[in-house]
């Protein structure tokens, strides 16, 4: 045989890892946890869109990366390793100026240093985006994250050895038409290996819409809202030439049904009669109206 390559165990791409589908469909979920996070900041609701996981070198990687950017180095205990996490310089930027009124549109000079506003953003929103990461991953392992150091640029917060193993996590982000910024998190090939198992296996329907805060909240907000409820006593027919002839003390004779109707908005909920209550005329309900969710 003449064909025989090299191959470096638990090191290349050939063998790519099982629980990358089980990463793609956590990536999906994180990415509307990403977008209601930037909603607000951004004033807008930008579009975050979950790229394929994919098994790279960490110089790989760290080659295609600017060398002014945002790099925050977290531990999620019990994972192995350190993950990184990846913030464009320019994304920071348009969310600045959009959270203070601006259209986003200003063009960023060369710069090797974020301003005290940008760092406070990217404080805020690099945390932010680990604890939604920590939030999806609960369906599959209860992590616990932890800041290591944040800097700008990877070769000031080098989280790996050159020739080390990765995983790329990307999502992408946009505003506008033709704007479009880069989300990386990049998770140790060993560190996934160890749970490889709970990632193949297949993950709950996602529940995220169900919101039991804003339910609770939408459920108070309605039981305060007021119908008008009425009853009929009668409903005389007059042809239209009676109409016509109705004068001052004209008599319309009316037949009183034994059980009215209450109507909610327009709708009946219930049979009953009218008395009196306490000096005011009032309705008792006896029976509720079939198929009533009353």
């Amino acid at each position: 045989m003449t064909d025989v390559q090299s191959y470096a165990f638990a090191r290349g791409d050939s063998q790519a890892p099982v629980m990358l589908s089980g990463l793609d469909r956590l990536g999906d979920k994180l990415s509307r946890r990403i977008r209601a996070l930037t909603e607000p900041i951004a004033g807008t609701r930008p579009h975050v869109e979950a790229q394929p996981a994919r098994v790279m070198e960490f110089r790989e990687w760290s080659a295609d990366v600017p060398d002014f950017t945002s790099i925050s180095i977290y531990r999620l205990s019990p994972l192995k390793g350190q993950i990184v996490l990846r913030l464009d310089p320019g994304m920071i930027s348009t969310m600045v100026d959009c959270f203070y009124g601006g259209l986003g549109n200003r063009p960023m000079p060369q710069r090797a240093e974020f301003t005290p506003t940008e760092d406070r953003l990217i404080t805020r929103l690099a945390d932010a985006v680990v604890t939604r990461l920590v939030e999806t991953w609960e369906e599959v392992i209860a992590l616990e994250s932890g800041l290591i150091l944040r800097e700008n640029g990877v070769g000031y917060a080098a989280a790996a050895q050159p020739g080390d193993q990765m995983v790329l996590q990307r999502f992408t982000l946009s505003l506008t038409r033709g704007q479009e910024w880069p989300i990386d998190i990049l998770f140790p090939l060993s560190s996934l290996r160890a749970v490889e198992q709970l990632m193949d296996a297949r993950l709950p329907a996602d529940d995220e819409h169900r919101d039991p805060v804003w339910q609770a909240r939408i459920a108070r907000r309605m039981s305060d809202i007021r119908l008008p409820a009425r009853t009929v006593l009668a409903r005389p027919n007059l042809s239209l030439a009676e109409l016509m002839e109705l004068k001052v003390g004209d008599i319309i004779p009316v037949t009183i049904s034994r059980s009215l109707p209450l109507i909610v908005a327009n709708r009946i909920v219930a049979h009953g009669t009218v008395g009196e209550q306490d000096g005011r005329a009032a309705f008792q309900i006896e029976k509720l109206a079939q198929g009533s969710d009353q």
